[in-house]
């Protein structure tokens, strides 16, 4: 017998459904709740985001999606000579995960699904329009290594927890490991869902 199923998109831009590739899919419902470091969300937990509010039902999924903002323009300024980028991540992402935790007892669902999205690939400079409501910090290349340690860490708490780490990073790489123009929306985000929808046709249904 089929249960219906939402799938609850929380978190900044790159869970919106309009800015980003959820729109392709079916059943999303998205709370973008505006440009949230995941710095913020893990330090403030329920009073930066509580899912009780947005009235998930038992045998919805969750889909949670932070982090892109801090690699892009948070995490540089904070690297020093006795904090290097990787210890700046493991307190985030801890944070993090103990964030989701609180909401997750918080809500008292019965969830199908905890997921996790991955932080998405990081554009170039040089081919991207300038905009200020996008900043950058650090290189490209120190921004996508924030980016590549960051996921990895993100895959391993979703093991531990038994959560499902939503990867579509691979699927939406150019040749050089940042996001590909042709799937974006000419600045930082995913445009075309083709392969979140096939991750969660495979993966959440």
């Amino acid at each position: 017998m089929y249960i219906y199923m939402s799938i609850h998109t929380v978190g900044d831009s790159h869970a919106s459904n309009t800015v980003s590739g959820w729109k392709h899919c079916d059943n999303i419902k998205s709370h973008h709740l505006g440009p949230v470091l995941c710095y913020s969300f893990g330090k403030e937990n329920l009073n930066r985001c509580n899912i009780e509010k947005f009235h998930i039902k038992d045998n919805d999924s969750v889909v949670f999606c932070f982090g892109e903002i801090d690699c892009r323009c948070h995490i540089h300024k904070h690297i020093t000579n006795v904090k290097s980028y990787k210890m700046i991540i493991d307190e985030i992402v801890n944070n993090y995960i103990h964030a989701i935790k609180i909401n997750l007892e918080n809500c008292k669902v019965k969830l199908k699904n905890i997921c996790i999205y991955n932080v998405v690939p990081p554009v170039q400079k040089y081919n991207t329009p300038q905009d200020p409501t996008w900043p950058y910090l650090g290189s490209d290349e120190e921004r996508k290594s924030y980016v590549l340690y960051f996921n990895k860490c993100l895959k391993e708490k979703c093991k531990e927890n038994s959560w499902i780490f939503f990867d579509v990073y691979n699927s939406y790489c150019d040749n050089n490991g940042y996001l590909s123009k042709n799937l974006s929306d000419g600045q930082v985000h995913i445009a075309n869902g083709i392969f979140i929808k096939k991750f969660i046709i495979d993966y959440l249904l």
